[in-house]
């Protein structure tokens, strides 16, 4: 494995030693023998980000080219001279404030001498200035005919309206056994299939035993993830063991069973972006054989500390790794017909202590330049089908419910016109009542430009048709985030 990486001037924005800027892998080489490989980069895309200007910039001064085979073991071969600094692209603050100023470390430079700087002509590169809240380019006039109540049911999960407290986990999917859920079966007869979802991260995850009864598939035992078990309450839970599914006398047991690949890290380990699409054509294979149209994965977070429970489906401290290693995953799995990727979680979220109830406190600097910068690289790589918000809060908003970040960056400045849904919430009880945050809410969610509040139960049904009906949520609104919705289900058939 070869990585180039690039050492920054220290303007008046401070750097790391050195950022990855490309890296590949040859193939096998044997005793005596060489290859040669290729290594390229936009130079606009190791931009640094100025709060003060909301601007990304390449500053003036001296850009040195580094090569080696791992970060702690490079070697000077050339630099770039850049003589005035050249903005790439102008956008806005949207992140809110932290609450606090970034450290700024003492710079690391070295001495470096005999090398050769490549003279920039800065007028190559073409400036970028963002137009946000552009009206939405989608095709609306099936959804523009739906009625208030058929659109609410569109923009939450699929959940049985008569089904009671075991409604609020929403009906899992009762098209393929062990998937994670569906966007609403209520309008079939409108020609409005459901989207099935199953979850990841290793391969599709749906369940190993199931039967057939009454044309439904039915999961046996409890389908409910561990991780979401101690949110439930206790006599929920109970009801929902004692409700769960077991085969009738007569009923043959079926099974199914899929291919488990490497944990995210471990396939960012490998730095082969051909291996990445590989595990991603596994994947996609086996949701056009069970019938998935959405696989909740790849996750994307970045390795901010050793601690976080969920690094094993991540992949890197370094948000080059990860955007290149998602979108090779992505391009694996939509190279199937009617399959896409849920990239995650949408953003910041980098603990599992507290996961509901956490604030993530960043600079917009820090924002742009480290935990966002994956999304892009995988959105703008491979058009993902959906992204799926995360639980946390960004500095003190819900991310789920923050329309600078979905509208504004995620579709205005990253391109992004695929689905946004969120990450599991069940009706508040994801949210401790002792915290300080409330839980997210479904029209909030809707108001944002989030296309999807899953699980889905007929209270979040509920909440968003009375928000239409007392102007909290414009109809507008309702019908652009349905119609995503139901030309993804048109698309997938």
């Amino acid at each position: 494995t070869l990585q180039l990486y690039v050492s920054l001037p220290q303007g008046k924005l401070d750097q790391p030693y050195q950022v990855l800027a490309a890296f590949n892998k040859t193939d096998e080489i044997g005793p005596g023998q060489t290859t040669k490989i290729d290594l390229s980069f936009c130079l606009s895309d190791i931009a640094s980000y100025d709060p003060t200007c909301e601007r990304y910039v390449l500053e003036e001064g001296k850009y040195v080219l580094r090569l080696g085979t791992s970060s702690k073991n490079t070697t000077v071969i050339g630099g770039i001279q850049i003589d005035e600094t050249v903005t790439v692209r102008k956008v806005k603050n949207l992140l809110g404030d932290p609450g606090f100023v970034d450290y700024k470390p003492e710079a690391i430079t070295d001495k470096i001498s005999d090398v050769d700087y490549l003279k920039f002509d800065s007028s190559s590169i073409s400036l970028q200035e963002v137009t946000y809240d552009k009206p939405c380019d989608i095709d609306r006039s099936f959804a523009e005919g739906l009625s208030d109540e058929e659109l609410a049911y569109l923009v939450v999960g699929g959940f049985d309206p008569e089904g009671g407290f075991l409604s609020v986990i929403g009906n899992a999917s009762m098209s393929v056994a062990g998937a994670a859920g569906e966007t609403t079966g209520l309008l079939k007869e409108k020609g409005i299939k459901p989207v099935v979802m199953a979850d990841g991260p290793a391969g599709v995850r749906i369940s190993k035993d199931y039967i057939v009864r009454d044309g439904k598939v039915l999961s046996l035992g409890l389908s409910i993830p561990e991780t979401m078990q101690e949110y439930i309450p206790k006599i929920g839970l109970l009801l929902m063991k004692i409700a769960g599914n077991k085969p009738r006398k007569g009923e043959q047991i079926r099974h199914q069973y899929c291919t488990a690949i490497p944990i995210g890290t471990a396939i960012a380990q490998s730095w082969n972006t051909s291996f990445a699409r590989i595990c991603g054509e596994i994947v996609g294979d086996e949701m056009e054989r069970f019938g998935v149209h959405l696989w909740l994965a790849p996750a994307l977070n970045i390795h901010r500390d050793i601690r976080c429970g969920r690094n094993f489906e991540y992949y890197s401290e370094d948000p080059l790794i990860s955007g290149m290693m998602s979108a090779a995953i992505t391009n694996g799995v939509q190279a199937h017909k009617g399959c896409g990727v849920t990239i995650k979680h949408f953003c910041a979220n980098n603990q599992e202590t507290n996961r509901y109830n956490s604030n993530s406190r960043v600079s917009e600097r820090a924002m742009r330049e480290i935990y966002l910068k994956g999304f892009e690289i995988c959105v703008k790589n491979s058009s993902p089908a959906s992204v799926m918000t995360s639980y946390n809060l960004l500095n003190g908003t819900h991310t789920s419910e923050s329309g600078p970040l979905i509208r504004n960056i995620l579709r205005d400045e990253f391109g992004f016109e695929g689905i946004v849904m969120t990450d599991w919430i069940v009706n508040g009880g994801t949210v401790d009542k002792t915290s300080v945050y409330p839980a997210p809410e479904a029209w909030k969610v809707v108001n944002a430009g989030g296309d999807l509040f899953m699980p889905g139960g007929k209270p979040d049904y509920d909440v968003v048709l009375s928000a239409v009906k007392d102007g909290r949520v414009t109809r507008e609104q309702l019908i652009t985030n349905a119609a995503r919705v139901i030309n993804y289900s048109n698309m997938v058939r």
